[in-house]
């Protein structure tokens, strides 16, 4: 083994191992408590989901009509998709070559789990139907990583507008809201990073499930969500022709999220910066701003009543 690829495997081993010793030495396996407490809505309270809808190359104005004709005029919930869904977004991969539109939808993981197949279900209410649009991808290739919700997120899309103004219920879609709006693709490095993608997505499902909690890494990130002014964050692991993250991002302004984000010793936005750099094909995608992102938003909705608190998403499954 020559000496350069040795360093690289005794970083690799490094990296996974204190990873690992970092998440482990803040995880309790299964608290005493209930696992819909805690400060803020994560992965266990909510879930968010991205689907794809590949553009005929000669078609994407097309849809791009389509969508200012249903979705911002004769139906604006319709971005939505499903009338559970809590925040939703539609965006445009302009590639030439494969064009595509993606759907990324919120939806309380109460309502979410009393679905006999939520895969499907989510697929079935996207919500463009036109001729040159086809699946691209399998739903079951892309799984959630990481959600946060702010608390204090607002339930309006328009600037200047009252949170007590009910008529959102009818026009809760804008293609200029009031906060900013991204998402950004970030393709893993192939080896260490992608089993280190893996071990992540099964941490993850065991928060889900109630048998590990990460009281203290949910506390970072919750003050983090507070200095960036970070409404909805969330990270999905896609598996479709190599490993890819996609990083949801809807803030109050995407400059203040980085600005807060350098200037800040929170070991959650060191860490991940660490990581990030050791373990994208480009780093620079998400670690530098302004964003240079594929993808345009082309129309974002959310629901009047869309969940801030734990609280709420427990009120959702009661009713």
């Amino acid at each position: 083994m020559d000496s350069q690829r040795l360093r690289r495997v005794c970083w690799g081993g490094l990296l996974l191992g204190a990873g690992l010793a970092g998440v482990y030495a803040r995880d309790r396996s299964r608290a005493e408590r209930s696992p819909d407490e805690g400060t803020i809505i994560t992965e266990r309270h909510a879930t968010a989901v991205l689907v794809s809808r590949r553009i005929d190359p000669g078609h994407v104005e097309t849809i791009e009509n389509e969508i200012s004709r249903t979705c911002l005029g004769s139906d604006p919930n319709r971005v939505r998709g499903l009338e559970e869904a809590s925040t939703a977004s539609l965006f445009i991969d302009r590639s030439e070559t494969a064009p595509e539109l993606v759907w990324y939808v919120e939806l309380p993981r109460a309502v979410v789990d009393g679905w006999d197949d939520p895969q499907s279900t989510v697929a079935d209410a996207f919500p463009v139907d036109h001729d040159v649009l086809e699946p691209v991808d399998d739903p079951d290739e892309r799984t959630l990583l990481v959600h946060a919700v702010h608390p204090r997120r607002p339930r309006t899309i328009e600037p200047g507008r009252s949170e007590t103004d009910r008529s959102l219920g009818e026009s809760g879609v804008s293609t200029q809201p009031a906060a900013d709006v991204e998402l950004v693709r970030m393709r893993l490095k192939s080896g260490l990073p992608e089993r280190l993608a893996d071990w992540f997505e099964r941490l993850t499902q065991q928060v889900i499930s109630g048998e590990r909690t990460l009281d203290r890494l949910e506390s970072w990130s919750a003050e983090m969500l507070e200095q960036e002014r970070m409404y909805t964050e969330s990270i999905v692991l896609d598996r479709h022709n190599g490993y890819t993250l996609y990083q949801y991002m809807e803030a109050d302004e995407m400059q203040q999220v980085y600005d807060a984000y350098y200037d800040t010793w929170n070991p959650v936005a060191r860490g991940a910066e660490h990581l990030m750099g050791r373990l994208l094909e480009n780093p620079a995608c998400i670690l530098e701003y302004p964003l240079e992102t594929e993808f345009e938003l082309l129309a974002h909705a959310i629901a009047p009543d869309r969940p801030r608190r734990v609280g709420d998403c427990l009120e959702t499954e009661k009713r």
